[in-house]
């Protein structure tokens, strides 16, 4: 039989509760801020903050179905050229939970390539977790959304 003193499981509560973070506005705000510093690690091949906020179970799921992982991905540094390309993020979309977030978004990337300008829309879903006082990237995804004819 297990005795659990009431002491004992408020003690618990409070401190699950002391590490969480702050409300969902905060929450949604905090992670943009992130989406838009992944953004500018891509552009700057900025492998060190990938290797701060990708947890070390993160993965990846691409619009073709493939799967990365944080090893993979932390893998590309070599192949990595810098851009200039533009970010936007909107149409946001956060499920909050105690210590889980999950934000959709639209982002929409232009730039030039090839001497070409593009603009690609797309539609990400990144999972976080709120470990060791800081989110932490676990899962994504990105669908690129089909241009409208």
């Amino acid at each position: 039989m297990r005795i659990v003193f009431p002491g004992t499981l408020l003690l618990f509560t409070l401190s699950a509760f002391a590490q969480t973070p702050a409300k969902s506005s905060d929450t949604q705000r905090q992670l943009i801020d992130i989406e838009k510093k992944i953004a500018s690690a891509n552009n700057e091949c900025d492998y060190e903050y990938f290797r701060q906020i990708e947890a070390k179970e993160f993965i990846f799921t691409d619009s073709g179905g493939h799967v990365t992982t944080r090893e993979e991905d932390l893998a590309g540094e070599k192949d990595c050229k810098k851009t200039d390309y533009k970010h936007d993020f909107d149409d946001v979309k956060l499920l909050r939970y105690p210590q889980f977030a999950v934000l959709n978004a639209r982002h929409v990337i232009s730039g030039q390539r090839n001497g070409k300008d593009f603009h690609v829309s797309t539609r990400l879903t990144d999972v976080f977790i709120w470990r060791d006082g800081r989110w932490q990237l676990i899962a994504g995804h990105s669908s690129r959304i089909p241009a409208q004819q």
